[in-house]
């Protein structure tokens, strides 16, 4: 139960992003579309959920997390995202959509590392 408390908005944002994944694609018809909408969304996500698991990564074990783990967690769950969709009747599997995920949490890496730096300095 430690843990679960240790990475709570790490585990809120998988479950936000899950959630926005999965859900019908008739749910957003009311939202304003226009092009690239769909992509930045899944960017910033994934910003979000690296930058949280970092930040409490962090927090947690005195550290930053080591890329390889972080690229590890977020690719699975990059692929794991994508693979759910395919469960469901109006969202599919998108690899433009896998791309702009793992941009953003690439994103996220870069600049929490930037940021720490600069904070050591």
């Amino acid at each position: 139960m430690k843990k679960v408390r240790d990475y709570k908005f790490t585990i809120l944002c998988a479950c936000l992003i899950l959630v926005a994944l999965l859900l019908p694609s008739s749910t957003f018809r009311k939202v304003p579309s226009f092009f690239g909408l769909d992509k930045i969304a899944h960017l910033v996500l994934f910003f979000l959920f690296a930058l949280a698991y970092m930040l409490e990564y962090e927090k947690v074990h005195g550290r930053f997390p080591q890329i390889f783990l972080t690229l590890a967690l977020v690719l699975s769950f990059v692929i794991g995202s994508e693979m759910l969709q395919l469960l469901t009747p109006s969202r599919h599997f998108e690899l433009l959509d896998m791309a702009f995920d793992t941009l953003g949490a690439g994103i996220a890496f870069a600049v929490s590392r930037i940021v720490r730096k600069q904070g050591k300095r």
